[in-house]
């Protein structure tokens, strides 16, 4: 390797140092917390140990909602690892200071019991000693020390109340950033639910306006301005809910008509799959029919079904039976030949027979309507045998809503 090359390797490794680190650093476990570390700093307290003695189910609260803090700050929970630090930290502060209160109520009852022991001293002191000089002596002692007394006194009463106060101020705090948080949680839940029912697409403009004051919201918590992100918050929801109120009628007619094309085109394999028939579909105006055309079940002009169908009469009532939501006509059809009132009692009745057929067979005869058209319609050539006897049929017509 050349000078040249020993000089330059260090600094290309120098510069991809940074690029390295950021790969190592997207699998790292997210940054603790700032409510989890404020409660790990807390802990040091000098008197953690005092204060369990006197409320241990509040430091033991305090610790179970730290322990979840940390369980959901390592599964990447950070809003619920957050709530739950401030929990654990408002317990906390609540043990300490319940402590704190304690030692200084000791402590003023101790410098009590000494002023009271000082002054016993005094009047004892005062009784025997006869030179007024001692007196004088023992009582500027009593005075001074009621004076030290009434002082350490004050100043204790004064940090105690100061404590209080301090407690009480981050209790407040930490209550209103919950809140907040929990309004937070509350649109955020209504925002989802209005995508349940497709909300960004038929109710776009009370969605987005949620989804904008959703973001508001957030970004307020994180300047600590809690009054700012409740009122966001509320009014996000507001949107959220308004839009998914607005969206469900529309999606559930979207998902109506979804499911009626899946039905209809189930429907039409289905009639596809029955053997002998000849399946068509059919729209007339607005109306959409599927046509099951069944021909040559009966033998010359007879009006009853010939022997050997049944098969085809099974299918067709079992595919009625498996879509019951369809209104079905059975429409009987002749060839040409004839008188036409002769063709049309002719088709009227085989109509009828199929109606009976399939009502024996279990299907609802509510749903069923027969009737003939005689010579109607044709679908084939009447002037050959095979056109004459396809146009001999009875038609299964489902109509779709």
């Amino acid at each position: 390797m050349t000078k040249t090359a020993r000089r330059t390797a260090p600094r290309i490794a120098l510069a991809l140092l940074p690029a390295v680190l950021s790969i190592f650093a997207g699998c790292a476990t997210p940054p603790k917390p700032r409510e989890l570390e404020a409660y790990d700093l807390l802990r040091k307290s000098a008197n953690l140990q005092d204060a369990s003695k006197k409320s241990p189910d509040l430091v033991a609260g305090a610790e179970k909602m730290a322990d979840r803090s940390r369980e959901e700050w390592q599964s990447n929970d950070l809003e619920e690892s957050r709530r739950d630090a401030i929990m654990a930290n408002i317990k906390l502060k609540t043990a300490l200071a319940l402590s704190e209160q304690e030692q200084l109520k000791a402590k003023i009852q101790t410098l009590s019991a000494q002023q009271a022991k000082a002054e016993e001293e005094a009047s004892d002191l005062s009784e025997k000693l006869a030179n007024e000089n001692e007196k004088l002596v023992l009582l500027q002692k009593y005075v001074e020390a009621r004076k030290t007394a009434e002082a350490d006194k004050q100043r204790l009463s004064a940090q105690m109340t100061n404590e209080q106060q301090k407690a009480q101020a981050d209790h407040e705090r930490l209550a209103l950033q919950l809140a907040s948080e929990q309004k937070i949680a509350a649109a955020q839940l209504a925002l989802r639910t209005a995508d349940t029912v497709d909300a960004s697409k038929f109710a776009k403009a009370e969605y987005s306006a949620a989804s904008d004051m959703l973001a508001k919201a957030s970004a307020e918590l994180q300047q600590n301005d809690y009054a700012g992100a409740q009122a966001s918050a509320e009014v996000a929801k507001k949107n959220a809910d308004k839009a998914t109120e607005m969206a469900k009628p529309l999606y559930e007619q979207a998902e109506q008509a979804s499911q009626n094309k899946a039905r209809d085109e189930a429907l039409a394999r289905d009639a596809s799959a029955i053997s002998g028939a000849d399946v068509r579909l059919e729209r007339r105006g607005d109306l959409q029919r599927l046509v099951i055309a069944v021909p040559e079940l009966f033998s010359k002009r007879k009006p009853e079904i010939a022997n050997g169908h049944d098969a085809v009469i099974d299918a067709i009532a079992q595919l009625i039976k498996k879509y019951p939501t369809y209104p079905v006509q059975i429409i009987g059809y002749t060839d040409n030949r004839g008188k036409a009132s002769e063709l049309l009692a002719i088709s009227a009745a085989r109509a009828q027979s199929v109606y009976s057929a399939l009502a024996s067979k279990g299907v609802e005869t509510k749903r069923l309507m027969a009737s003939g058209l005689g010579g109607d319609d044709p679908r084939f050539d009447n002037k050959t045998a095979p056109g004459r006897a396809k146009n001999n049929r009875i038609e299964i017509v489902f109509l779709y809503h």
